[in-house]
């Protein structure tokens, strides 16, 4: 009997991108499996429309519970899967049609606990800096945790930490009680839940096989504006760092730690001028002004090797030590006019 994998799918005012979601589900060249739709107290359509997709496929549960947020969502579709393998899309992305075949020919071949697949973004497809194969025991911790914690400086090596992307033995997180935080303590839940997860694993295998379409979605947590975002990303750099710690991961692993916040950091900032005309130029001013004075942030800027920056971003950062703020304004008003806040 083929093994059944359960595809879950947390859903939250996304009726716009729902369709194009479940129709890569239910297309997939598996059939074995069970699409779990998890509505998180949405206040469009998207439960009926879940609904309907239901009563025309046998294979899809639908689930209602009240807003608690992604991760905790992601839980309670875990409580709830059936299949010895598990695997998480996100309601406003895609699936390519072999997904689940392609992810599930390497878990059985391999018996990995995880396989890690790559995605497209914009159509394009991200490539993968370390090598396609099976990895065990201390390579784990010691070549891909490292490179989740972000890229090396200017290299863009870094590895996917998203739960998305990936195929999951439904034991992993059976046996060790394995649960995802809430992007609402830990920001981003996905790198949290990461360093707790691949620990536990014995055999991850790489797959350079793009499986997952992800879309740049204006309305998604991660680019939406909070005024406490910085307090929030610290917080999770400092549970990083004891994790890294106690984990005894290589040095080069906090390196990469620092060189992934200094960016975050950047983008609290881009979002700030991004939506200074929302909030008024002097409130972005006053709150970069805020988060350039932190000392955290101070420490993270000073200590990070000159070295790793290009000019660009040496300049930039050489600006938010002196906390030249206006300075700081008008460069990230500059880069937002050739980029989106992605």
């Amino acid at each position: 009997m083929w093994q059944k994998v359960s595809i879950i799918v947390p859903v939250y005012n996304v009726e716009r991108y729902l369709k194009r979601c479940i129709d890569s589900l239910i297309k997939q060249s598996y059939p074995n499996i069970e699409i779990i739709l998890v509505d998180d107290g949405s206040t469009d359509n998207s439960f009926s429309f879940c609904k309907e997709y239901a009563l025309k496929d046998s294979r899809i549960r639908v689930f209602h519970k009240e807003n608690e947020g992604l991760g905790l969502t992601r839980n309670y579709g875990i409580e709830r899967a059936l299949g010895e393998y598990v695997t998480f899309v996100d309601s406003d992305d895609y699936l390519t049609l072999d997904a689940i075949e392609s992810m599930l020919g390497k878990a059985t071949a391999t018996n990995a606990d995880v396989v890690i697949a790559t995605h497209y973004y914009k159509n394009e497809e991200q490539k993968v800096a370390v090598p396609e194969r099976l990895y065990s025991g201390s390579e784990i911790e010691e070549a891909l945790m490292v490179h989740m914690m972000g890229n090396k400086g200017n290299q863009l090596d870094a590895l996917s930490y998203t739960a998305w992307g990936k195929l999951y033995k439904k034991d992993l997180f059976i046996k060790n009680n394995l649960c995802f935080p809430s992007e609402r303590k830990l920001i981003w839940e996905d790198l949290a839940f990461s360093i707790e997860a691949y620990p536990l694993c014995k055999k991850v295998y790489v797959s350079h096989k793009p499986v997952y379409y992800y879309c740049f979605n204006e309305g998604s947590l991660t680019h939406t504006y909070k005024p406490n975002k910085l307090d929030l990303v610290m917080e999770l750099y400092r549970y990083l760092c004891i994790k890294i710690q106690n984990l005894n991961f290589p040095i080069e692993a906090q390196y990469r730690l620092d060189t992934n916040f200094v960016g975050h950091i950047r983008t609290c900032i881009k979002l700030e001028v991004f939506y200074a005309n929302a909030n008024g130029f002097g409130t972005a001013i006053q709150n970069i002004r805020k988060i350039c004075s932190r000392g955290d942030v101070q420490k993270l800027i000073r200590s990070y090797p000159k070295t790793s920056f290009s000019k660009v971003q040496y300049i930039y950062n050489f600006a938010m030590e002196h906390k030249w703020v206006y300075t700081i304004y008008f460069l990230t008003w500059l880069q937002n006019k050739k980029k989106r806040i992605e």
